[in-house]
Formats: C-alpha cells, sequence, structure tokens
C-alpha cells in the first residue's frame, strides 16, 4: 500500500506567495536571503552566487543540497516587485539573467501572482521589433491547484534535487541546444562560415576582427569602452560596428586599445594594419558582421545576448572555434565539465598548499583557454576568500595570471588563449577599475603561454616553473602529429613496450605525469577506451602501478554530450596524484549518467549507487571492473568472474573442428577476391536473423560484386548455428541448403555427425539468453562503448557453455543478469528516455521489497523483517519495514515525515529535504528513503540495499 502526503491547493508554493504578499522572507531550507546575507563561513561558491544575485536585485537565492562533499548549487534565483517593476523591465532583466545562464529558474512574486521564467531554454523574452517582452513560461494565482507535474513550485523538491529526476520538467525547462550558452556558439560558428562563403578580406585577417569583435562586445557593453573611445577613431560614431567598416578609424581605435590595454590583445602586425588601411571590403564586412537578423530572420547574435552578462568562459569556449584543429581531434568541451575537473582538481585546501609555494597550473593542449580561464577563475575566488570577500585590484590579479600555463601546437591557440585570460582578468574589475588602468593586461605569450608541442616543450625545459597541477582535453587522435610526440613515442615504447593505438590522449597523460612535482595533481579528459579497450590494458597497468591514480570520472553513459560532428566520443576524466600508490588503496570509480540535467549540460549528478570503490590491485588486474561498474557494481563483477571460468563456445568448436567466424565481406570497387563459392548463391540478409530465428522468406542472391573477404566455402556448409552481433545473441539453426551470409552474423558449420550437439548450444542459447545477454554487456570491448547495441566475434565466442551445461547461478544472481537486460543496457544508451527513469511502478516496489526482506530474512530468519506501507512525498519514496510484530507509531505520510525528520536532525544534523537516500533504524523499524525513479527500486538495488543493511546491523550489534 501506498500512502501519499496530502496537498492543499497552492500549499507547495506557500513560500513564494509570502516573498510577493511582503509577510517577510520565509524559513525554508535552502532559501538563502539577499539581504543581510554573511558570507563568512560560507562556501565560496555560494557566495560568487549570492553576488551575482545581489547584482541582479533578487530578493532570494534557492540552492539544491549539496552531495557528496560539492558544494550547494543555485537553481534559482527570486525576485519581487521591488526590483523591475513593470513587464518592459522585467523582460529585459530575463535576457540578461538567460545570457548569463547561472540559474535555470527565476521566480517573479507579487501579490496573488507567480510567474516562473526559464533561463536555460530558448529565448522566451524575445519579440517584435526588436523589444524583449515579459513571457512567462508559467503562472500560478494564489488558490489555484497545483498539478502533481507541476514540480517547480515544491521548495522540497528543489532542494533535494528530485525535479531534475523527471524528465518532463527537464524537457520543459533544459535544454542545451536552445539555451544561450550553445546557441551562441552555434550562432559564431554560422557567422564565421558565412564569412568565409564572402571571400571578404584576407582569411586570417578575417578571423582575427570577427574575434576582436566578440571581445570589444563584451567590453562595450560592460561600459569599459564608451561612446567617447570609438569618436575618438572616428568622428560621431558611438558603437564599435560604426568603426569597424572605416579602415583608417578601425586601425585608430586598435591602436589605441593596444597602448591602452597592452599584452598584445588588439596589436596589429605591420600587414594586417597596411590591409586594413587598403581594404575596400571592410564596410561590406561590417555589414555582414552586424547582420541585423540571421538567415531565419531572427534576432542577430548582438541584440539576442547581453554580452555584460556573458559568462567569461563562454567566450573562451566560443575562441575555441577558430582554433584550427578544433574540428578534427579535440572534442568540444561542456563548460559543466570543466567547472566539475576543476572542482575536484583544485580544492580550497589544495590552492591553500598551491598558494603557499611557487607551483603553477598547466594545461598541456591549452586550445583557447577553457580549462585555464576556469582555473584563473578558483585562483580570484581563492585569493577573495582569504581576504575577507574584498575584491582583488589590478595589482593582486595580475600575479594570479602567472600562476596558469599553457601550451599549444596550433595555430592562433596561443593568441587565444591569451584573450581569454585578458577577459577573466577584466571580469574581475569594475568598469571604471578598468577605465582607470594603464597598460592592464600583462604579456602572456612566450611568458606563460608557449606555441609548441607539449613533448617538445617538456624535451627543451621550456616549462621551467614547478607544476602543481595539470588540467586539460588534449587530442584524441591515433597518429603521432609531430616530432617531439615521435620522440616521446619512441623512449616510452624503449621503457614500457608498445602504446595502444598509438594514441596521443595516452602519450599526454603519460608524459604530463612524469612533469607534476611530488604531490601534484592531474585531471585529463581521456579516450573512454583507456578503461573499456583490453588492448590498452598494459597502458592502465602501468598507470595504476606507477601513479596514485584518485578518482575514474565516467561519462559513457552521457552520449551525445561530447558530439563533434559526426563524431560521438565516450569520454572518461582520469584524475591522478605524483604519488606512489598504496597497495590496498581505493579508487573512486564514478559513473555519471545522462539525466535531463546533464543532457542539458547544466551539470552532472551522481548519487550514492554510481560511487563505486575500486581496490588498486582490482583496478590494476581485473579486465571487468569497470565495465561491471557501469551495469551495477561489485554484485556484476562476481557474476562475469563466474561465468568467465567456464568452456566457451570457442572451446566447443575447436574441439569438435568445427569452421567458425564471420559471413563474407563486400568489397569496394578496388578490393576483391576469388568468391565463385558466394556468387549467384542464397544469401540470409542480416536483419533476416532476429528474435524468432531465421526467416527464410527474406532469403536473397549473392551478386555479381566485389567481394573483399569470401571466406571458405565450409564457413556456409550447413548444418550452421548462426549468431547475429547483437547485445540480444538473435541466433538460428539451418540445416538446408548452402546459406551465405555477411559479417556481422558470425557461424558455426559443423560436420554432419556433430548435427545434435550443434542443436544442443542452440538450444542452450535460448534456454540462457537472459545470463548470456548479460555476460556479453559485461565484456563486450565493442557494446555502448564503440556501438549502442552491436557486439563482436569474440564475444560470441567468449559466451560460457558448460560440459554438463548446468551454470550452477544462484536466485541472486539470476536477479542481476535479468535486471542488465531488462533495464541497465537501456537505461546506458538512452539515459532519461529509459524506463528506469521513470516513476517506480508498483509491481517494482512489490518485487523490490520481496527481495530486499528476503535477503535480510535469509540472516534474521528467528524475528523475519516484513515490509509495511510504502510512503511518498516531494519525488521521494520511503519504503518502511520492521522485524517481527513492531507497532507502527504513526498513522500517515505527514507523521511518518516528522518522525523521520527528527531521527536525521539527531542522528545527522540533517533533514528530509536535503537528503536524496539514506538509512535509518529505529529500535525494529528500517526506513529506506530514495528518489522515486525506478533506477533507485529495481531488485539488484535491493541486494545491493540489504547488504548496506547488513553491514550496518551488524555494526549496532543487532
Amino acid at each position: 500500500m501506498t500512502l501519499d502526503e496530502p496537498d492543499r491547493p497552492g500549499s507547495d508554493a506557500e513560500w513564494l506567495f509570502a516573498i510577493g504578499e511582503g509577510r517577510g522572507f520565509p524559513n525554508v531550507d535552502g532559501l538563502v536571503a539577499v539581504d543581510g546575507y554573511e558570507p563568512s563561513g560560507r562556501a565560496p561558491e555560494e557566495v560568487a552566487v549570492m553576488e551575482k544575485a545581489r547584482d541582479y536585485g533578487a530578493r532570494g537565492v534557492f540552492f539544491e543540497a549539496g552531495r557528496h562533499g560539492r558544494a550547494p548549487v543555485a537553481q534559482a534565483f527570486v525576485f519581487d516587485t521591488s526590483t523591475a517593476v513593470d513587464d518592459d523591465e522585467f523582460a529585459e532583466l530575463h535576457k540578461r539573467l538567460w545570457s548569463w545562464g547561472g540559474v535555470p529558474l527565476v521566480y517573479r512574486a507579487a501579490p496573488g501572482r507567480i510567474q516562473l521564467f526559464r533561463c536555460a531554454h530558448e529565448p522566451d523574452f524575445v519579440g517584435p521589433q526588436d523589444t524583449p517582452v515579459c513571457r512567462p513560461i508559467r503562472t500560478l494565482v494564489v488558490g489555484a491547484d497545483i498539478a502533481a507535474a507541476d514540480v517547480w513550485w515544491n521548495a522540497a523538491r528543489i532542494r533535494n534535487g528530485t525535479i531534475w529526476d523527471d524528465p518532463v520538467a527537464c524537457d520543459l525547462m533544459l535544454s542545451a541546444q536552445k539555451s544561450a550558452h550553445r546557441t551562441l556558439v552555434e550562432e559564431v560558428r554560422a557567422l564565421a562560415k558565412q564569412l568565409t562563403d564572402s571571400d571578404l578580406l584576407e582569411p586570417r585577417l578575417r578571423r582575427r576582427l570577427l574575434i576582436l569583435a566578440l571581445l570589444i562586445a563584451y567590453l562595450e557593453e560592460r561600459s569599459v569602452l564608451l561612446p567617447k573611445d570609438f569618436a575618438r577613431a572616428r568622428k560621431d560614431a558611438n558603437r564599435f560596428f560604426e568603426v569597424l567598416g572605416d579602415g583608417a578609424a578601425l586601425v585608430k581605435l586598435l591602436e589605441m586599445l593596444e597602448e591602452r590595454f597592452n599584452g598584445h590583445v588588439f596589436r596589429l602586425t605591420a600587414e594586417e594594419r597596411a590591409a586594413l588601411l587598403a581594404s575596400s571590403e571592410l564596410a561590406n564586412y561590417a555589414r555582414l558582421v552586424e547582420g541585423r537578423e540571421d538567415a531565419t530572420g531572427q534576432l542577430s547574435l548582438w541584440r539576442l545576448y547581453s554580452f555584460r552578462d556573458l559568462p567569461v568562459e563562454l567566450i573562451s569556449n566560443i575562441y575555441q572555434l577558430f582554433v584550427k584543429d578544433a574540428a578534427s581531434s579535440s572534442i568540444y568541451t561542456p563548460p559543466a565539465l570543466v567547472r566539475l575537473m576543476l572542482e575536484e582538481t583544485l580544492s580550497w585546501e589544495r590552492l591553500d598548499r598551491l598558494m603557499a609555494s611557487d607551483g603553477v597550473i598547466l594545461d598541456p593542449a591549452c586550445g583557447s583557454g577553457v580549462f585555464l580561464v576556469e582555473a584563473y577563475k578558483r585562483l580570484v575566488l581563492h585569493w577573495r576568500l582569504h581576504n575577507g570577500w574584498a575584491r582583488p585590484g589590478v595589482d593582486n590579479l595580475r600575479p594570479l595570471l602567472q600562476r596558469v600555463h599553457g601550451v599549444d601546437v596550433e595555430e592562433g591557440a596561443i593568441e587565444l588563449a591569451a584573450f581569454s585570460l585578458c577577459l577573466s582578468l577584466c571580469d574581475a574589475l569594475q568598469p571604471e577599475e578598468i577605465r582607470a588602468s594603464v597598460r592592464l593586461f600583462p604579456p602572456l605569450a612566450d611568458v606563460t603561454l608557449h606555441r609548441i608541442c607539449f613533448f617538445e616543450a617538456k624535451e627543451q625545459g621550456l616549462l621551467k616553473a614547478p607544476v602543481a597541477v595539470v588540467v586539460g582535453n588534449p587530442p584524441f587522435e591515433s597518429t603521432l602529429t609531430t616530432e617531439g610526440a615521435r620522440r616521446s613515442y619512441a623512449t616510452y615504447t624503449k621503457i614500457h613496450g608498445l602504446l595502444a593505438d598509438m594514441q596521443l590522449a595516452y602519450l599526454f597523460l603519460h608524459e604530463a605525469m612524469e612533469l607534476l612535482v611530488p604531490n601534484g595533481i592531474l585531471a585529463l579528459v581521456e579516450p573512454a577506451g583507456v578503461l573499456y579497450n583490453q588492448n590498452v590494458a598494459p597502458f592502465r597497468r602501468g598507470v595504476f602501478t606507477r601513479w596514485g591514480v584518485r578518482e575514474i570520472l565516467d561519462f559513457v553513459s552521457v552520449r551525445g554530450l561530447f558530439k563533434k560532428g559526426e563524431a560521438d566520443p565516450k569520454i572518461v576524466v582520469v584524475l591522478a596524484e605524483a604519488v606512489v600508490p598504496v597497495a590496498d588503496g581505493r579508487i573512486l570509480h564514478a559513473v555519471f549518467r545522462r539525466n535531463g540535467r546533464a543532457t542539458a549540460e547544466q551539470g552532472f549528478d551522481i548519487d550514492y549507487y554510481d560511487l563505486h570503490w575500486v581496490r588498486n590491485t582490482v583496478a590494476r588486474d581485473s579486465a571487468d571492473i569497470w565495465r561491471s561498474n557501469l551495469l551495477g557494481g561489485n554484485r556484476v563483477h562476481d557474476l562475469i568472474g563466474r561465468l568467465r571460468q567456464y568452456p566457451t563456445l570457442r572451446d566447443i568448436a575447436t574441439r569438435h573442428d568445427w569452421d567458425f567466424g564471420e559471413g563474407f565481406i563486400a568489397g569496394g570497387g578496388n578490393v576483391s577476391r576469388s568468391a565463385e563459392h558466394l556468387v549467384g548463391q542464397p544469401l540470409l540478409p542480416t536483419k533476416a536473423l532476429s528474435d524468432t530465428g531465421i526467416d527464410a522468406t527474406h532469403l536473397q542472391i549473392v551478386p555479381d560484386q566485389p567481394i573483399e573477404g569470401p571466406r571458405s566455402a565450409k564457413r556456409f556448409t550447413p548444418p550452421l548455428l548462426l549468431v547475429k552481433e547483437n547485445e540480444d545473441l538473435h541466433h538460428g539453426l539451418w540445416q538446408g541448403h548452402y546459406l551465405a551470409y555477411k559479417h556481422r552474423i558470425m557461424g558455426f558449420a559443423a560436420k554432419k555427425r556433430d548435427l545434435a550437439r550443434l542443436k544442443a548450444v542452440e538450444a542452450w542459447l535460448r534456454k540462457e539468453q537472459t545470463v548470456l545477454r548479460a555476460y556479453v554487456a559485461g565484456i563486450s570491448a565493442s557494446l555502448f562503448v564503440q556501438r549502442a547495441t552491436a557486439i563482436l566475434q569474440a564475444d560470441i565466442l567468449a559466451l560460457p557453455y558448460p560440459e554438463n551445461e548446468d551454470l550452477d547461478l544462484s536466485d541472486n544472481e539470476r536477479i542481476i543478469a535479468q535486471d542488465i537486460v531488462d533495464y541497465q543496457r537501456e537505461f546506458i544508451r538512452r539515459g532519461t528516455g529509459s524506463a528506469l527513469m521513470r516513476v517506480a511502478p508498483k509491481e517494482a516496489l512489490g518485487a523490490f521489497d520481496k527481495t530486499f526482506t528476503a535477503q535480510i530474512n535469509a540472516v534474521y530468519a528467528r524475528k523475519p523483517l516484513r515490509a509495511l506501507d510504502r510512503y511518498h512525498w516531494a519525488g521521494a519514496i520511503c519504503g518502511a519495514y520492521v522485524f517481527g510484530d513492531g507497532v507502527v507509531d504513526w498513522s500517515d505520510a505527514e507523521e511518518l515525515r516528522a518522525k523521520l525528520n527528527a531521527l536525521l536532525h539527531e542522528r545527522r544534523g540533517s533533514s528530509l529535504t536535503i537528503t536524496r537516500i539514506t538509512r535509518l533504524y529505529d529500535q525494529g523499524f528500517v526506513f529506506l528513503l530514495k528518489p522515486d525513479r525506478h533506477r533507485f527500486w529495481t531488485r539488484s538495488i535491493a541486494l545491493r540495499d540489504a547488504d548496506d543493511v547488513l553491514t550496518d546491523l551488524r555494526a549496532q550489534g543487532f
């Protein structure tokens, strides 16, 4: 039975109505008032957001509770009618908040009415005639009923994060493709292509002027550059675009800016200066760049976005578009990933140690400086933390710039990184401070930023400062692109042997670790193959043997986030310290899932069940641990290990001298081999082998076309057992005529005398299909990482086949296998769209209770645990259980909630509103509190919960 928390019409939003009606600031967990805010003792990340809220005129900020040691995350700004009183003013404010993108939700509370605006989706404020309009996505009036789906009014759901467990809420409120940050990147990309197609100006100059236009737009909107600055360059000019089309005026403006700001940011070469003075194309170029509307008739990027509010790191991300090789080897790095990596790497305690030494932060493939900008922002925040939250001056900020170093071989990357860091310095100052400064920007190129191959820079001793932190996203290339890389590779192979795939990213990892000072730390984005490709095992073993790997952040499940062009690379982040690893030490393997927030690039969530602690020895030696954690954890690893002990299909096929392997490979126009045994023969199309077996009605004839891999006639001679290279292991037995098939089907061609044995194998595949599908999911080097559902021939050959056809599996092992096949595979592929992200159905909750209590009662049989009612509130479910005949002392969801709140406060100093997953014990009662999504209430999770509860009970002496 399930009891729901009672609701009153509008009661979820009472906290907002209280603000709108001026009834004082409500005491709601997670809601922080701007007025009277005291930063002392607060998380630096929180203080930074509270200052932004004050600058925008917000009354309060709503924070989601921090998880696993991370700071609370701002989810909403709350305004009342004292800010932007009329709708036109608030529409302009909405545009600014959307451009900033620091919170996904904005509430505007007025007497009797609450408006909700979204700031991480499309620009709802766009109106006619270039005028923003006030257009909330939802409005709530006093006394109105709140639908169950309207989770955005519920303070508890915002506080514990369950609002973003709901795919409907995510679809409505979040969109990476439509939010300001991603759309601006795409707008600039489209503009750059349009300029290229126009063939106006020389390519390098054309590119540089667009880069400068973005920089000057930022300075202009922040009132760093005033109309009088443009008027000095061209009479009566008030805006940059009025200067851009005039060569002489543009040269004068840039020379004035270079003299004022220094740092070579605005410096023109002699050739560029001459070209601008002589050009007759600048007026057309300026019109195209300013473009009042884009190709679809929408507002141009200069009018749609508020450049003064754009995060400086976003401009650095845009500049990555102009790095010469950005489209090929390096992947798009979402700002949320950059923030996460820097949070994990540059803790405030580590920054204390860094600033007490002369160590520096290095990005060995810095591109436009996205990691360096975020590192610099943390350095500035750290300075403020230790200086009473005072604002740093120029003399404080310049030395901090000397702490971030970058190397890149690509043309233009160092210039762009310097632009990005100089903008970061500006971002930390007030406009009047910038206007008053002289030669503000220090030179960075050839000082802290070097255009050179990283491997050559290391060889030449160019990086003289002690490197305490390495962070970045090196290129993913299976070719050694520089002489320095080739020499580094040669040295590596002499000492350690061949490097898998000659993968450049692995070489960066190895060389960067050797560059670190003792106890230094590295965080690099790496291809997922560093964990999941068995060919990389020697390199992986070396990493875990030589260095103290602290964490592996695994994003294999987050599909599409790192997509670039046609590629969709799967990545992990390796965090390692320059220390000798402890033999019995443990490594955190954090598996991030593709939920609505990750898909929208708003951040990455991690829950208790996705945190896996792996012993160093297991990480070094096990081929299966990483994929097992992707599918559920230690019980999966144990199951895969057990099944690996049995003989395999390869063993039985070899023992009986069967011909086995993939079907033929069709050739290209220039590649063909003799194939008389195939041409004109019956052909089984790959799609004709499905879950129902072989469909002979779809047979075709092998055409007389080039065939690259014809195999032998024996491969296609019956009797045949055919198995498709697909996660579901579709298979069928063929005893008829000669039958050809292609390379995505694997065949076992037995001798006629072995027909009975072949039939037995086919029956075995059918009988144990669930376990075998789960096994393939746990061992395939292809599935999830390279292809969504395709597996390899080696995976089929590795299927276990014991002589007695008895796997001897326990009920619990079969539960693990069933959940992998029914849920986990789809969850990895589809994330938010999978069945596991829906609300747990009643039958699933019943199955959970049955599995959970059975596991506990295997130990506590004399006084068995029994399930009581379940309770729903604020996106969560509480399962209540009691040993024996205990009597409940609550009557409904509200009374139980009060009881659990008291228990949490007493034992952990916590509360229900900030607790997502917990186990609580009170005399003979056990309470499991978790989000209401199905993924938290599967039978395999019931086994894990039972293991944890049994450990707790033993520790309590129960």
